[in-house]
């Protein structure tokens, strides 16, 4: 090992895909804690007001399935308005340790939002509400962005998608721990009171930030770095460092000309259509079809959650072996799958575990190797860039909760069944069109699937520029 230019170098960690690697670092693991405990924070202020407490918000609000469903749909679309040009912003001022910086800038506009939601007089009309809401949103769709690049610039390569996966397990078991504190919040001061719910992720979320600032310094950052290079392991940014830190010129340019980069976003704005219309259908299923108090409802409808984390760990590892195209398509059908199953989740109350806890195994799953995927494919100095296409392209997960409240109500209402089972078929539908989807459009990027890969794309199309990436490898 030696460096040069201020840049570790190593003949031994060009390349990905080594077979012998020593163990991760202990930073890697430290940054992981600081970062899943953000995102959860992140995740719960963001969906709550489009899940758990959904019901409270109907009652005190006296709005209609239409109007619930709209409301869920332009929150997913605020999410990506800003996302891709605060995650370029994010790029360009550093990396790594650095992202830090602009990073606490986003943070605290979307907790500041989340607690004059929470505030009663400020927030005594729907408008109200969804005016504080979407620039929750605005925010905090640029946020979670941030945290996975983060994530992916403390982890040596040939871990990224375990790292993804692993990172992201905030969101379901996150939502779970929330869907938790929210029922406790009715079951000690009762339904109305649900704005006492989000006062707690913004309690929280101050000592994390303030710890995560810390710990993320320019010294510690070259001893993550030495230590990835001893165990014999890729430094996330040794190409990003020898290019001077900063994207090639056009970079956005060329990710527009980029199948994989164009694709991810589709994909994952269709997997969050089915994530935020479950998230919608379940509480209101359970509510006003089944029946459940509004704290069971609050405890039941994130179930799936459970085993969604551990879905993202699998999953996630799995990408990094096989593939991220053929993981993609076994986790679009099993979401389909357990879709359609959820028709009979109102029988009994084991049949609603059941359901859920298989549905869990892949509804989350898919959206770290969406980003392990457009990681892989954007140029060095351009992973933001690329995960911020991925966020902005959520906003086509808007659709879903809009569909589902104008089927529910063309159904016959809040407590008629046709309208929640026809918005099961258009969730399934929408995992089947993602399928086709990665099939035909996309190139695989790593693991023993990658020689095997065909698709009406070309592989020189959806991977970083060969002449980009060689001038940022070249002395």
């Amino acid at each position: 090992m030696s460096r040069k230019n201020g840049v570790l170098t190593s003949s031994a960690v060009i390349g990905v895909g080594l077979s012998k690697v020593g163990p991760i670092n202990k930073y890697s693991w430290i940054a992981m804690l600081l970062l899943w405990l953000l995102l959860a924070m992140n995740d719960n202020m963001r969906y709550w007001t489009t899940g758990v407490l959904q019901p409270s918000i109907i009652e005190e609000f006296k709005v209609g399935p239409e109007l619930i469903g709209l409301f869920a749909g332009a929150m997913t679309v605020a999410q990506g308005l800003l996302a891709l040009p605060l995650t370029i912003w994010s790029d360009r001022a550093g990396h790594g340790w650095a992202r830090k910086y602009r990073y606490m800038v986003i943070l605290a506009a979307y907790t500041l939002f989340t607690l004059l939601t929470g505030i009663s007089i400020l927030t005594t009309t729907f408008v109200a509400f969804f005016v504080f809401q979407a620039l929750n949103k605005v925010f905090s769709g640029a946020g979670e962005a941030i945290e996975v690049t983060a994530v992916a610039e403390w982890w040596p390569l040939e871990k990224r998608g375990f790292a993804v996966g692993l990172h992201h397990t905030a969101v379901p078991w996150g939502t779970f721990l929330g869907g938790l504190a929210v029922a406790g919040v009715f079951t000690l001061f009762g339904p109305d009171q649900w704005r006492l719910t989000l006062l707690i992720p913004v309690i929280l979320i101050v000592p994390i930030a303030l710890v995560f600032w810390k710990f993320s310094t320019r010294e510690r950052y070259e001893k993550f770095e030495q230590a990835v290079v001893s165990a014999g392991q890729t430094p996330p940014l040794l190409e990003v460092k020898k290019g001077g830190g900063k994207a090639a010129p056009g970079a956005f340019r060329r990710a527009l000309k980029n199948p994989n980069l164009m694709i991810t976003p589709v994909l994952a704005g269709l997997a969050l259509a089915v994530y935020t219309g479950i998230s919608l259908w379940l509480p209101l299923y359970l509510a006003f079809v089944a029946r459940y108090s509004l704290a069971e409802t609050a405890a039941y409808s994130v179930l799936f959650t459970l085993t969604g984390g551990i879905g993202q760990i699998i999953w996630g590892g799995v990408s990094d072996r096989i593939g991220r195209k053929p993981t993609l398509v076994i986790t679009f059908l099993w979401v389909a799958i357990g879709v359609l199953l959820l028709q009979f989740a109102g029988g009994h109350v084991l049949w609603l575990v059941v359901i859920q806890l298989f549905l869990g195994l892949a509804t989350n799953g898919i959206y770290p190797v969406l980003y392990a995927l457009s990681s892989d494919s954007s140029e060095p100095g351009a992973i933001g860039l690329g995960n911020g296409l991925n966020m902005t392209g959520q906003m086509i997960g808007g659709i879903g909760p809009i569909v589902i409240g104008i089927l529910i109500a063309a159904g016959g209402g809040f407590t008629a069944v046709a309208g929640f089972q026809w918005s099961l078929y258009f969730m399934a539908g929408l995992m089947l069109v993602g399928v086709a989807t990665i099939v035909l459009f996309t190139r695989e990027s790593v693991g023993s699937f990658k020689k095997h890969d065909w698709a009406l794309v070309s592989r020189d199309a959806c991977l970083p520029d060969p002449q980009i990436r060689n001038k940022y490898l070249s002395d």
